[in-house]
Order: structure tokens, then sequence, then C-alpha cells
């Protein structure tokens, strides 16, 4: 855009120019009829702002993919969804016919840095040989996902009775 307008622009100043020459008139401005072609629009650049900037800063670091630290047993994909939301998807493997599941619409709080949800849902997934699934349980489930100083995020989910956050890595 900017050199479309440079260009413009010097177009005008060069017709400017040849109008005056050969003109006893030099202070005349162009005729109409030879500054009628001439564009001269010009956009201003949409800033974000401080707000916004800070919100894709700290929010942004949680998409990807995350594994659990200790167990290796867990994993979370997140990705952003657009207004300060992100899918959460996450699984955590508790035998070889066994998983919970997450599916969570997370929320940005931009005061605390964290992920927040309050309607999550919680399926536990049974497995046959076969390789069908069978629902044993299912609620709707609320947590935080945190990203400590580490880099790291701990999160904590009411499906299981513990305060103790689980902690993933990239």
């Amino acid at each position: 855009m900017k050199a479309k307008f440079v260009v413009l622009l010097a177009t005008a100043t060069m017709l400017t120019m040849l109008a005056g020459c050969g003109s006893s008139n030099t202070g005349a401005a162009p005729s109409g009829s030879e500054t009628e072609n001439i564009e001269t629009t010009v956009e201003a650049p949409v800033a974000e702002t401080a707000t916004e900037e800070k919100a894709d800063e700290g929010s942004e670091k949680y998409v990807g993919s995350w594994h659990e630290e200790i167990a290796g047993r867990g994993s979370i994909e997140i990705s952003s969804i657009g207004d300060g939301k992100y899918s959460v998807e996450a699984n955590w493997a508790n035998s070889a016919s066994e998983m919970a599941a997450w599916s969570i619409t997370a929320t940005y709080d931009a005061a605390s840095g964290d992920l927040t949800y309050d309607d999550g849902s919680y399926q536990t997934l049974e497995f046959d040989s076969e390789g069908n699934d069978t629902v044993l349980e299912e609620k709707s489930v609320q947590g935080v996902l945190h990203l400590n100083d580490e880099g790291k995020i701990e999160w904590t989910d009411n499906a299981y009775e513990s305060d103790e956050p689980s902690i993933f890595v990239k």
C-alpha cells in the first residue's frame, strides 16, 4: 500500500510540474481534467491495544502439544479458537485398555495468566480387544491450566480428588 501511495504521489507531482510548463501563470493549480485520475488514499495501520498484546503474548505460550512430565502417560493438545478461547484435548492412559479423556473450552484470564474452564467434558473409556470403546464414567469438570516460571503447565482439575497439579512439558 505504501509503494502505491509513493507512485501516486510522484505521478501527481510530475503532472503538477508539467501543467506549469509553458504557462505564464506559475501559481495556477492543475485543472480538474489533469488530476481526476490521481488516487491519494492513505490507510493508517491498525494497532493492537496493550491489553490485546498482553493476552496474545501470555496465552499463545499455551498452544501446542504437551506431555505429562513424571509418568509420561498423559498428553494435552491446546489450540487457539479465537476471542481468548482455547480448545484443550487431554488424554491419560490408566492402563493398556482404559483411559481418561477431557474435551475442554478454556478461557484465557489476562489477570492471572491462566487458562480456566468451568464446563469441561470428562470421560473414562474402556477398550475391548477389537478397539471398541465403552464409556465407564462421564461428568462435567472444572479446572485451571497454569504456566509456571519454568514454562511448564501445572494442571489442576476436579475429575480426581487431588489438589496436587499434574505437570506437563512441551
